[in-house]
């Protein structure tokens, strides 16, 4: 049975999509990976498992953003929106809150990416693991995963 990491360095290389697999110590943060991964906290992107009254979604935030609740609702029409528990993300995905990757699609889950993830040229994301991590363009992300561009960061 193929892992997450796997999965995602194969869809890469299916898609010809030139990338960097760091491994490093067990890291939860974002602030913190990024130190140790020396890449900037602004390419940090964040996998946010969220569920609300349509089922899971996935949030992906650079590390600094903040996600406005608010506005992603607004956004999916719906009332309730809160990050999924710690049992949730284990139930959905079989990993833990941290070292869920920005691939909804692995678990027929809609992503969201907020717009300012789009700034940057790079970005960073956990793989699967606590001590796994890619790093690529994110115009090459964006031409291998479903997703919608939104606003969402709280200002």
């Amino acid at each position: 049975m193929s892992t997450i990491l796997d999965r995602i360095l194969e869809l890469l290389k299916q898609n010809n999509i030139s990338f960097e697999h760091m491994k490093h110590e067990h890291v939860h943060r974002s602030e913190e990976a990024a130190k140790i991964r020396g890449t900037r906290y602004e390419e940090a992107a964040k996998a946010l498992v969220l569920f609300g009254d349509s089922g899971f979604v996935m949030a992906v935030v650079p590390g600094p953003q903040r996600m406005d609740y608010k506005l992603l609702k607004k956004e999916l029409g719906i009332k309730k929106l809160c990050l999924a528990t710690p049992e949730q993300v284990q139930e959905k995905t079989g990993l833990t809150i941290g070292s869920v990757p920005p691939f909804g699609n692995f678990w027929d889950v809609p992503m969201y990416i907020e717009e300012s993830l789009l700034q940057t040229e790079f970005m960073t994301f956990s793989a699967g693991t606590h001590h796994d991590s890619v790093r690529l363009k994110v115009e090459d992300y964006l031409k291998c995963v479903p997703h919608k561009v939104v606003a969402f960061r709280k200002n």
